[in-house]
């Protein structure tokens, strides 16, 4: 098996440091989630790096493995060819059956590098590339061999012509016994073919003996034999030596693809390797996704931030603790009482920082910080089981003076219970001289201890963090929740009452305490109060913070389904409106013709008195909220639905008649608005007249403006009612006078579309070309 790629220097972790975390414990978990055995095997070797950058790589592997599986990627068949390559080396030949499986594993592989080698991944891209292409190897087996593990008959053209030939025989061999079977009824013991020794013979009666017939075997009563009569002899010779034949090709095909195989044999071991490396990722990532695992953020400054971080081995057990230390105060003394989880703590920080050292995402929030450190050392008591919540008080003092031999500024020693099991004051003399070497070794530590100097020592160090855990007296269990900046009670009076102790034993216990230390307990105690108390006041503020952080969100999810209310509303009456207008623009282009077609004048007024119908009855913009405005006699007003201006004439009470264009037409107040000044007065549309015939071309040259417009005027008239839609006016250029007066009439002509100059051709600036609508 190829090294893990994150194996590195051995020494990270001392051997009784990987017996104290069960770092083989979570790599046996994290190795379950491997697809075969080669990742399995690559997860158990994985070994803490105390190198920064070639984890970072590892992890950034590590990140796009998971989104190739949330893309759906999975490793699938892929398997460990090892063991055949060997016996294939060993034995020469392979049998079909392992062929089968080589081809599964071959085309697994395959996959992995279809599946990888394009995926805009390009750390596993590359990974994957390396793969070597065994396309012409699995063909060469599918050739060879079908689904059940069986040479193909037609494998070669040999084996082909071979096995019809048997075939062929079989088929001769067959009907020339049943035409014995036939003729020799009486020396029949049963009308049937079968096989003896490879050859084609028939049952007959014992009796049946003579010269035309070869007995193979008898049965075991002596009343069958089993013959071969003289006819079919050389066929069964033939028949024989071509099995002898179509083994031997068979065997040649098979020592032929293993050959083939033999000659991959490095490829596929280095393919063995990357798949094995590929696998371990997977096998990462999937435990991580199962154990809500996240990648920290790895440091050099011996900073530990945990944030939330669990104890893989607990489980859903586990309480999430959050600590930090290391950088300023390097050294942190955990207090507090029994079962109080300082050892797990401590187990949880070594354990997790192994993890992340070898490239394992660790069950944490992703705000976690972990230092990279080249040692890490514990002694932390092997008696505990951590999976059964048990502690137990040993310490190891031989194990603690390799520690400070091998320790420096970037070791990170935890120690537990400090002092314990021995005399009490020598234990914390002990406990402050540990304390302070460690201090002067410039490591980061965390030290779990009951003793009260080490606990004073804490609080006045500057560079040492002082935090208990905590303990509800009230139920007598721990918390697990780590109180920063305040050290812990050991509780073990509390308890004893709570559990039945005497009270008046309980107070003789206290009456041994001297002054100082009942002052210090004091303080602490009343230290965790505040501290219980503010965290209460934080918890409170958090779920205020929260409820408003709800409301609101609800508040502007309300909001916007109002607005999106309204805006469905405000598009579902702009729809009607818009069919309303559409529907009045239809009827107006009928109107339009109809007034082109007719000949009367009656007919155009009634025309033109139906269009100013339809424009009273035009659908005009609400104006909710809006106070109608003051109008009067003479003033001057907009038409808000078309624009148009008017004088007003007569004010009503609901009502305005307002002169438009000649015309007087009642609309409400809210439908009209005040105007700054009235234009100049647009042309009268024709009045109709019978068409007689209109000449396309109008001269006005040598005509006053006036008499120039009357011309004009007429003569558009008689082209509308015509029908004809283009014309053209010769005045000529002259000073341009006429020619920009007409312009200016043509303007304010309400059915005239557009006008322009000829081309100069045909007249240039002295013709000006007309369109009617």
């Amino acid at each position: 098996m190829a090294p893990s790629a994150v194996g590195g220097t051995a020494d990270v972790l001392s051997p009784r440091t990987r017996r104290d975390l069960k770092l083989e414990k979570v790599l046996d978990q994290v190795a379950s989630f491997a697809a075969c055995s080669l990742g399995a095997d690559a997860v158990r070797n994985l070994t803490p790096r105390a190198e920064r950058e070639p984890l970072e790589r590892e992890f950034a592997l590590v990140a796009e493995m998971e989104n190739a599986v949330r893309g759906g990627f999975s490793p699938g068949g892929i398997g460990d060819l090892s063991s055949l390559l060997d016996e294939a080396r060993e034995h020469g030949i392979l049998p079909p059956d392992r062929f089968v499986t080589v081809a599964g594993i071959l085309a697994a592989g395959g996959e992995v590098r279809q599946a990888l080698s394009h995926a805009p991944l390009p750390g596993l891209a590359a990974l994957a590339e390396r793969l070597s292409d065994q396309t012409a190897l699995l063909r060469a087996i599918w050739r060879a061999l079908d689904e059940r593990g069986e040479i193909r008959e037609d494998a070669t053209p040999t084996l082909r012509d071979l096995t019809r030939e048997r075939r062929a025989l079989a088929d001769r061999i067959t009907d020339a016994l049943r035409r014995f079977l036939d003729r020799n009824r009486d020396l029949v013991q049963e009308p049937v073919v079968t096989q003896r020794g490879g050859r084609f013979v028939v049952p007959l009666k014992a009796g049946a003996r003579g010269g035309s017939i070869v007995v193979h075997e008898t049965s075991a009563s002596g009343q069958t034999l089993f013959a071969e009569p003289a006819p079919v002899v050389e066929l069964n010779n033939r028949l024989r030596a071509v099995d002898d034949e179509i083994g031997r090709e068979k065997r040649r095909i098979l020592a032929e693809l293993t050959a083939r195989l033999l000659a991959e044999e490095g490829r596929l071991r280095r393919d063995a390797a990357l798949l094995a490396r590929l696998d371990s990722l997977y096998a990462r990532v999937r435990w991580g996704q199962a154990a809500r695992a996240t990648i920290p953020t790895l440091a050099e400054d011996g900073r530990i931030e945990l944030v939330d971080a669990r104890h893989p081995l607990l489980g859903e057990r586990a309480v999430p603790v959050t600590i930090r230390f290391g950088g300023a105060r390097r050294l942190a003394v955990i207090t507090g009482p029994n079962t109080g989880g300082k050892t797990v703590l401590l187990k949880t920080i070594g354990l997790l920082t192994a993890m992340a050292q070898s490239g394992i995402p660790i069950p944490a929030s992703p705000r976690t910080v972990l230092s990279v450190f080249p040692k890490v050392r514990t002694d932390i008591g092997e008696e505990q089981s951590i999976e059964q919540s048990l502690s137990t008080f040993s310490s190891h003092m031989t194990n603690i003076v390799e520690i400070l031999r091998d320790a420096d500024e970037r070791t990170l020693v935890l120690l537990d219970e400090l002092g314990a099991g021995t005399d009490p004051q020598e234990g914390a003399a002990l406990g402050l001289a540990i304390v302070e070497r460690l201090l002067e070794l410039g490591c980061t530590a965390a030290v779990a201890t009951h003793l009260t100097p080490l606990k004073r020592f804490s609080v006045s160090h500057p560079g040492v963090l002082s935090c208990s855990m905590e303990f509800d007296l009230e139920t007598l269990s721990p918390t697990y929740r780590v109180q920063e900046g305040v050290p812990g009670r050991s509780c073990a009076l509390e308890i004893a009452g709570r559990l039945g102790l005497p009270e008046e034993l309980i107070a003789r216990a206290r009456g041994s305490f001297t002054s100082g230390e009942i002052r210090a307990e004091e303080i602490i105690a009343e230290l965790e109060r505040e501290r219980g108390a503010a965290r209460r006041l934080r918890a409170n503020l958090e779920l205020e913070r929260e409820t408003v952080r709800k409301m609101r969100a609800d508040y502007e999810r309300r909001l916007l389904a109002l607005k999106e209310k309204k805006v469905e509303a405000l598009g579902q009456e702009l729809a009607r409106l818009e069919r309303e207008i559409r529907a009045a623009r239809n009827e107006l282009s009928d109107l339009i013709a109809q007034a082109r077609a007719a000949e009367r004048s009656e007919e155009r007024r009634g025309i033109l008195k139906r269009v100013e119908g339809i424009a009273a009855a035009l659908p005009t913009p609400p104006a909710a909220g809006t106070p109608p405005v003051a109008l009067e006699e003479g003033m001057t007003v907009r038409v808000r639905s078309s624009g148009a201006l008017g004088k007003v004439r007569r004010v009503g009470e609901d009502r305005v008649e307002v002169e438009v264009r000649g015309r007087r037409i009642a609309l409400p107040f809210e439908a009209l608005e005040p105007a700054a000044e009235e234009p100049a007065p647009r042309a009268p549309v024709p009045a109709p007249g019978p068409v007689g015939q209109v000449g396309l071309e109008l001269s006005v040259r040598g005509l006053t403006v006036a008499e120039a417009e009357r011309e004009v005027e007429a003569w558009l008239d008689r082209l509308l009612r015509a029908g004809i839609g283009t014309g053209r006016i010769v005045h000529g250029k002259g000073t341009g006078a006429l020619r920009e007066a007409l312009h200016a009439y043509l303007r304010r002509t309400p059915y005239v579309k557009r006008f322009h100059l000829a081309p100069p051709a045909e007249g240039g600036d002295g013709v000006t070309i007309v369109e009617l609508d």
